[in-house]
């Protein structure tokens, strides 16, 4: 028979107070040990430490945003369930310390999430241009590419809009702070010449 301390928040005169307690887990039933357990689960992932936790999950070839971590706990556990075998996180906080978090994807500091989304916006429009460009090319020009290199569908954008692209990212408001890694080493360049 093991007994199991467990800390209690107790209200003594409107103060609080960490009040130890002793339960013997022994003399539950199954239902009743399923119904704490479930009770204590529900608190974990319910509490809110203040942070912004943004986790996108990539994971056999889809990409999605991940909702409800609101604690280190909870990352920590999306972390190990994609480590690399299932899939990868990209977690962006404003947590200023997650230096205890195991990761395989990114890890970044953001300051705020409106900076994230606009840093986004802009990662987007500058990576996706040189793309849609080069398919808008191939497509004018498919009848002087050899038969096996000749895209098979028109691209989705047209010229007007690429054009829209480009003047937006040409006016975009650089008032953002790009994401920062909490791995020192990934900023620094490994270039050896």
């Amino acid at each position: 028979m093991e007994i199991n301390p467990i800390i209690f928040l107790c209200i003594i005169n409107y103060s609080l107070y960490l009040c130890p307690m002793e339960i013997d887990l022994s003399k539950y039933s199954i239902g009743e040990l399923v119904e704490l357990k479930n009770e204590v689960n529900d608190m974990i992932y319910g509490h809110n430490d203040g942070y912004l936790y943004i986790c996108n999950v990539r994971s056999y070839g889809s990409n999605r945003r991940e909702h409800g971590i609101h604690n280190i706990y909870t990352l920590q556990e999306l972390c190990h369930e994609y480590g690399g075998e299932n899939g990868i996180v990209d977690v962006y906080s404003n947590n200023p310390d997650l230096s205890m978090i195991e990761n395989y994807g990114g890890l970044m500091y953001i300051v705020s999430e409106s900076d994230y989304i606009k840093w986004k916006d802009y990662e987007y429009l500058k990576n996706s241009i040189p793309t849609i460009s080069k398919r808008l090319d191939d497509w004018e020009n498919r009848d002087n590419i050899p038969f096996h290199s000749r895209p098979s569908f028109a691209p989705v954008y047209n010229r007007e809009e690429l054009d829209n692209m480009v003047k937006k990212l040409n006016d975009y408001d650089m008032s953002f702070v790009a994401p920062v890694s909490y791995k020192q080493n990934e900023d620094l360049d490994t270039d050896d010449n």
